[in-house]
């Protein structure tokens, strides 16, 4: 996989007209790696910044609307939270993955290459527009993944609040689990190229988050469900048994959609309220 840090960017930023007594919000444009328009959205409070957030959403989630970037503010941070392409933001993909979003027949450039790129640009224009402050990611699932990738890249983040990472163990977690929805492209893929299975192999190893978790010496805090997960638990405890510092915070009773909706916000809030 061939991502690059701190890649010549050029991008615009937007004031948006949203009246509020002590929040700026802005939108950030720039061009991925294949031209796509990559979105976004900022929410800065006007006072003494302690550090930005970023924010990467799961899995054809939305990003965090205006509303739910402000919450962050009472604290004094900033937060940016990335529309991730030609998903359920405003971010366009012009390269379309012909198996999406873990496969691609048709390019060399794999879905999710783009994706941990776009990423990793984000984390490069959060440190010219703020510089010198502190970076924290966070993100579920498919956003627990790319904040593990961009961590891996940029000492300038100092913590991660993920939950549920996928893409961890991930060609295990096909072979165990074919007939998930969630690879319904995969299946179709190995049904249709059955000459290709070294090829799907490789792939989906290329696009292990454990690939990058190895590296990661920042501070870790990893909400796990026990309900419901979107991905099976034994992956998980092989990812976090890379991680060097990690403080998991157990969910028993608490199923991934209540984790995704309220709860794991709400543990942000408090850790660094406490800071």
């Amino acid at each position: 996989m061939k991502l690059e840090k701190n890649r010549k960017l050029v991008y615009k930023e937007n004031i948006i007209d949203i009246p509020h007594p002590f929040i700026q919000y802005k939108k950030i444009i720039f061009k991925g790696i294949d031209n796509s328009q990559i979105e976004l959205d900022l929410a800065i409070p006007k006072s003494n910044i302690k550090g930005v957030i970023v924010d990467f959403p799961e899995f054809k989630v939305k990003n965090k609307d205006y509303l739910n970037l402000t919450k962050y503010s009472m604290l004094d941070y900033a937060l940016a939270s990335l529309h991730i392409r030609g998903q359920a933001g405003n971010s366009e993909n012009k390269t379309p993955c012909s198996h999406f979003p873990f496969l691609d027949n048709s390019s060399s450039l794999l879905y999710f290459n783009l994706v941990f790129q776009d990423a990793l640009d984000t984390i490069s224009i959060v440190e010219k527009l703020f510089t010198n402050k502190e970076i924290i990611v966070t993100g579920l699932g498919q956003g627990a993944a790319i904040s593990i990738v961009c961590a891996s890249y940029y000492d300038s983040i100092k913590e991660l609040f993920i939950s549920d990472c996928s893409l961890c163990d991930i060609k295990n977690t096909y072979n165990n689990n074919k007939k998930d929805p969630i690879f319904k492209n995969i299946y179709k893929f190995e049904r249709d190229f059955s000459d290709k299975i070294d090829y799907l192999n490789a792939t989906l190893n290329s696009i292990d988050i454990l690939n990058f978790s190895n590296s990661l010496t920042q501070k870790v805090h990893y909400g796990l469900s026990y309900l419901d997960p979107r991905t099976p638990i034994d992956a998980q405890l092989k990812l976090l048994s890379t991680l060097e510092n990690v403080e998991i915070q157990h969910y028993l009773f608490l199923d991934y959609k209540k984790i995704f909706q309220h709860q794991f916000d709400d543990y942000i809030l408090e850790v660094l309220s406490n800071k």
